[in-house]
């Protein structure tokens, strides 16, 4: 493949797909600027490989499964672990000079997005295509190499956890609270 074919190649996925992925590496990572930088990892990394891209599979869900291998890799490093201490200590001790109705804003989204982050991976990846990133199962089946089956079962049961880690956090569905 030539250069000018890989950069149009590039340039197409990546104002096809960009927005996508920002989104989906936001929603492992939750920070924007990690989330950008991933991305173009992501999109570095398509187009270093472009000639192995055998197309068994969409453009798209190639790309999914690297900004998603990437998001894992930056997760389990020690540069991640090592800012969530810090962040932890930080709203820790800045806490008191929040008013308490920003504290109390959004606390349905907020205890959504946490009781997601406590699932175990293989859940998390599932309900997180399926949900956000909007992809069918038979396509998250492609992209994690599951059978369908799986797939179903494992956002059932993906599902089934964030009902009751909610529920465990006295959320009701339909309520104020």
């Amino acid at each position: 493949m030539i250069k000018e074919q890989k950069d149009a190649h590039l340039s197409r996925a990546m104002t096809t797909y960009g927005d996508y992925l920002l989104r989906i590496c936001y929603t492992y990572v939750k920070n924007w600027t990690v989330a950008e930088d991933l991305v173009q990892d992501t999109f570095v990394k398509y187009y270093e490989r472009m000639e192995q891209f055998r197309e068994e599979a969409s453009v798209k869900t190639y790309l999914y499964r690297i900004a998603i291998n990437n998001c894992h890799s930056y997760l389990s490093s020690w540069r991640y672990k090592k800012i969530q201490v810090i962040d932890f200590w930080g709203k820790f001790i800045s806490l008191s000079d929040i008013p308490e109705r920003e504290v109390l804003e959004n606390e349905a989204e907020a205890m959504l997005v946490a009781s997601i982050e406590q699932l175990p991976i293989k859940y998390k990846d599932v309900l997180l295509l399926f949900h956000f990133a909007e992809f069918s199962l038979k396509e998250i089946a492609n992209l994690l190499k599951l059978p369908e089956n799986t797939v179903k079962s494992r956002l059932r049961r993906a599902r089934q956890m964030v009902g009751l880690i909610l529920m465990e956090e006295g959320f009701e569905y339909g309520s104020d609270s």
